[in-house]
């Protein structure tokens, strides 16, 4: 039986689809266990556990969650950086849907077909700025999407941003100061920051 007290994520030893997640406890300073897997461990062990059999999964006492955006909204409305209404929970929803789908724009060009990542990249650069204007309009505070209140999609656009930086596409923040404000704030909180650190 699980720790109540300490809740754990599972997910592989990468940021992927867990990061927003972890970070969610690291930007509350609330404790969790980051447990983290090869290929072969999820393969024999971890897979089997997994309510849906996909990773990352969460698991708190006897319950266990799949999905990582169902996880994600769990435990930012359990630690304080989910909507405070159904209309802003709907808002913050509807913006981690949108950055979730920004994500898996950049894996096609990165590790996509050799002779297809050219034409992938291209695509990025000119559809992913267009896509940024729009969540540019929605940022709500001076550094946050709410209005004086951080919430779970400024992890969200925090970890785009740094998947964007890792491959060198992030230049597609150029025009949007707004979400350069949000993301700033997000990556200079000292308990990110350390975390960040632990695991480049």
């Amino acid at each position: 039986m699980a720790s109540i007290d300490k809740p754990k994520i599972y997910y592989f030893d990468g940021k992927g689809r867990a990061e927003v997640s972890r970070l969610v406890f690291v930007l509350t300073g609330n404790e969790f266990e980051d447990v983290r897997f090869n290929s072969e461990e999820w393969t024999n062990k971890f897979k089997a556990e997994s309510p849906l059999g996909t990773a990352p999964f969460y698991e708190e006492g006897d319950v266990k969650i799949g999905g990582s955006l169902g996880i994600v909204r769990y435990v930012s409305d359990k630690h304080g950086l989910g909507g405070a209404n159904p209309f802003e929970s709907a808002f913050l929803e509807s913006l981690s849907d949108a950055m979730f789908d920004l994500g898996t724009k950049l894996y096609p060009f990165m590790f996509g077909p050799e002779g297809e990542r050219e034409e992938a990249k291209k695509s990025f650069l000119e559809t992913i700025p267009v896509k940024l204007n729009y969540l540019e309009r929605l940022v709500k505070g001076e550094d946050t999407f709410l209005d004086g209140k951080q919430s779970y999609p400024d992890l969200h656009i925090s970890a785009f941003h740094m998947d964007c930086t890792k491959f060198q596409v992030s230049d597609v923040f150029e025009d949007c100061p707004k979400l350069q404000k949000v993301i700033g704030r997000i990556d200079s909180n000292v308990n990110v920051m350390a975390f960040r650190e632990k695991h480049p």
